[in-house]
């Protein structure tokens, strides 16, 4: 069973509460590991390299997205006890796909991420007492942060806890992003799209990299309704992205060079595919809450 059912979506009108609460002094995040038994230490080791390398880069957003319905804002109730839960995603093209998998007719805003601390203060006493970044609709697992907490934390508490965040998600997808690779390598079209989907569908939705990939490939399989879908998906990233997605290996190399970037298989170059993921221009064209 899946959370995102329609019936397990709540909303919530935004309105200041008539007095702020209390603020407890903060509490810092750190940049210690956490020791999680079933996950390679490796990997977890890419983790932490990959997260200093995102802070030490500044590339955390000046943005984050919500889903927006009727003008109040979407949030899950996961039915643990565990109340309500904000949904904020890192990309405007996360947000849009939680609305399109979960069958939820809204629209995409955004908040600046320096004034989470006092939105969640309103959000905390309207009593919301959760947030999850980046959650998946397609997946049961729900990982989330107490808004207590979260509403307490500073400028840098933030910036380590999303990189870690950001981190965590590319590291898991970049395993599907090699063996996609190595299926192309081999002609095996089908293993390589099965694993760029995957990555699409659980993992990052917002390089467009990636759907350029998989449409070109379903283009070489005739595969003509999914490349018309990652077409359209890519009108979501604007030019040079919203064109027709029709094969020539230049356009393959960029996209393959594009992705292997983004994912840190292979070091950023100034002069190639530009990492549009992290510094979306999709935030000039959603509403601004």
């Amino acid at each position: 069973m899946l959370f995102g059912r329609k019936e397990e979506l709540q909303q919530l009108n935004l309105k200041p509460p008539a007095a702020a609460a209390p603020q407890p002094e903060p509490a810092s995040a750190t940049m210690q590991p956490i020791p999680i038994p079933h996950i390679d230490p490796s990997k977890l080791a890419s983790i932490q390299r990959m997260a200093r390398d995102i802070l030490h880069a500044r590339r955390i957003p000046e943005w984050l997205f919500v889903c927006q319905v009727n003008k109040n804002l979407l949030m899950v109730n996961p039915g643990d006890d565990q109340g309500l839960v904000m949904l904020l995603f890192s990309n405007p093209s996360a947000a849009a796909d939680y609305l399109r998998a979960t069958g939820v007719s809204g629209t995409v805003g955004q908040i600046r991420t320096d004034t989470l601390p006092q939105l969640m203060q309103h959000w905390l006493a309207a009593g919301v007492r959760a947030a999850a970044f980046d959650r998946c609709p397609r997946c049961p697992e729900l990982v989330s942060v107490e808004m207590a907490k979260a509403a307490q934390w500073t400028k840098q508490d933030f910036a380590t806890i999303w990189a870690h965040h950001h981190a965590t998600r590319l590291v898991c997808g970049e395993s599907r992003i090699r063996a996609a690779m190595d299926h192309i390598h081999t002609r095996d079209l089908a293993a390589a799209r099965t694993n760029l989907e995957y990555v699409r569908d659980h993992f990052e939705c917002g390089i467009p990299y990636l759907h350029q990939m998989i449409g070109l490939i379903a283009g070489m399989q005739g595969d003509d309704a999914a490349n018309a879908a990652a077409t359209e998906r890519l009108k979501e990233f604007g030019s040079p992205f919203d064109g027709p997605l029709e094969f020539s290996v230049e356009l393959l190399s960029t996209a393959m060079m594009g992705l292997l970037m983004n994912f840190g298989i292979l070091p950023p170059d100034k002069n190639a595919a530009s990492t549009v993921s992290e510094s979306s221009t999709a935030s000039d064209q959603q509403g601004t809450i």
